[in-house]
């Protein structure tokens, strides 16, 4: 084990780990993966903001590792006894230093495809001719072997004949070497060596994935061989590269292999996610060990109900604490805006992933049943589609209503539902839509500023409101604890009164007022 490698990794996994991420690289795997059932779609990822979760929990150094990080997230687990496996060969990795840092700096060595070359490979950039995999093999083997054999034992004067085809295969190089050395073969050969001595760590912590690992070598290993050749050529700066050259060692070997490559197309992506996930887990080990007491394992029930006792969001430092209790059913969630309501939305939810991926939330317990995850928090515009934000909101709303029809219970938090149209069919619509959700097997959460929405849901949902208190001198301040009932304050008018308007505007404000809620 290198010295150097094992700094880096004791470094980096006492701490979050800074570096650059390129998200369209990152999760290209998961976009050519199989989706699951119950996928986290785009608008719930960037609702919940994962995207910058995933940094928090990312201590990968290899591209596989990226990937099945970003994918495992994406598909939230629906069956208890998978997610305690998960969970226990966290711990492993957490509590077995030497294990851990055995298979590290196996990941550390094979590091980043920069390119995302095997995954473009795998996916549409494969060369696949079998007529020059024959004609090189004669141009670079046959022809100058018999060119060497008749200067040996004819004519010296046949080595002008090597010369010639040392310059035609040139040429060939010139022309092909581009195509080769930009199509992933070359990760392919790092994933398949780092995949061999996975297995070679003798641990019976790490069985399942040595065994599937095993597994998948063995039907490969015409593939390794020649890749193997590819490798070998480029070792050490290059140096056999003029003999490669010469006789045409790369083109033989790629175009021998392009066509297995191709019909071996899930063994090798399945062998890409399986080392991945190794270093995935030890990822979530990692962020683990840097909590300290901060998390707990959940319980997971039958019964349609959501509790989370003093529950935290990652992403925030010094993060308030809050707790909730909500049966089958909902609550509705009404404050001004920056008391904490989209966060504690956002808490609710990244826990919930947190429990389905991997085994562990943060705060001081959890008990829930195995959600479908939904949400309709930040709907866009998407002017480029020609959308308004109405038409955004209705179809945000309607992938939940979608979402009821399936078996697994529905978390749906709402921010603020149909912002975009006019208060009278707002109501209207908000209305008879979440009552119909209430109404389903879901947990639905809504946030909301609309005074008489919260007056017709009262039959369906509880209510719970974040408060702030606005002084004069020094504006807003916020506890960020969720309370029981509605929010009855006007603060957002003595707002105003705090940042200079005219008194009398601030007085008129608070008398309309009102006479509107009359």
């Amino acid at each position: 084990m290198s010295n150097r490698f094992l700094y880096s990794i004791r470094s980096d996994y006492n701490k979050d780990v800074d570096k650059k991420r390129d998200f369209k690289k990152i999760r290209k795997f998961f976009e050519i993966h199989k989706k699951d059932e119950y996928t986290l779609d785009n608008q719930t990822w960037d609702d919940l903001n994962m995207n910058e979760v995933y940094e928090k929990l990312d201590r990968t150094y290899s591209s596989p590792g990226e990937s099945a990080l970003y994918t495992m997230l994406r598909n939230p687990l629906m069956e208890e006894d998978k997610l305690k496996v998960r969970g226990k060969l966290i711990q492993t990795f957490k509590d077995d230093n030497k294990l851990r840092e055995s298979l590290q700096c196996i990941f550390f060595e094979l590091n980043s495809d920069l390119k995302n070359s095997f995954l473009d490979m795998i996916e549409n950039n494969l060369v696949i001719n079998r007529a020059k995999y024959y004609i090189y093999t004669l141009l670079g083997k046959v022809f100058p072997l018999i060119a060497i054999l008749l200067a040996i034992f004819v004519n010296i004067k046949f080595m002008l004949l090597m010369f010639a085809f040392s310059s035609i295969n040139m040429l060939i190089n010139s022309t092909e070497v581009k195509a080769i050395k930009s199509n992933g073969i070359f990760y392919l050969q790092k994933n398949i060596k780092a995949a061999k001595k996975i297995v070679n760590i003798n641990s019976k912590e790490i069985i399942y994935y040595r065994d599937k690992i095993n597994t998948i070598l063995k039907s490969v290993k015409d593939i390794d061989r020649s890749t193997r050749q590819i490798g070998f050529i480029n070792m050490w700066g290059g140096v056999f590269e003029f003999v490669s050259v010469i006789f045409l060692l790369e083109e033989s070997a790629y175009y021998s292999i392009s066509n297995r490559i191709k019909e071996e197309k899930d063994i090798l992506m399945d062998l890409y996610r399986t080392v991945g996930e190794i270093e995935a887990l030890i990822s979530i080990a990692g962020y683990k060990h840097n909590l300290a007491d901060k998390y707990v394992t959940p319980r997971f029930i039958k019964n349609v109900r959501l509790n989370i006792k003093e529950g935290i969001h990652p992403l925030i430092e010094n993060a308030v604490s809050n707790s909730i209790d909500i049966g089958n059913g909902g609550i509705v969630l009404t404050g001004t805006n920056m008391a904490g309501k989209s966060t504690f939305l956002r808490m609710l939810g990244v826990n919930i992933i947190l429990a389905q991926c991997f085994n562990f939330v943060l705060a001081k317990s959890y008990e829930a049943p195995f959600f479908n995850i939904v949400t309709s928090i930040s709907p866009n515009d998407d002017l480029t589609k020609g959308k308004s934000f109405y038409m955004a909101e209705a179809e945000s709303i309607l992938r939940i209503i979608k979402a009821l029809e399936k078996e697994a219970p529905v978390f749906c938090p709402i921010d603020e539902i149909f912002r975009g149209t006019n208060p009278i069919e707002r109501v209207a619509m908000s209305a008879e839509i979440l009552t119909y959700i209430n109404n389903g097997k879901s947990i639905s959460i809504v946030a909301t500023h609309d005074r008489e929405l919260v007056k017709i849901l009262k039959v369906n949902y509880e209510f719970y409101y974040f408060s702030e208190k606005v002084d004069t001198k020094k504006g807003l301040s916020f506890d960020y604890k969720i309370k029981k009932g509605v929010s009855q304050t006007r603060n957002a008018i003595k707002l105003l009164e705090y940042m200079g308007y005219p008194k009398k505007i601030v007085n008129k404000a608070f008398i309309r007022a009102e006479n509107l809620d009359k």
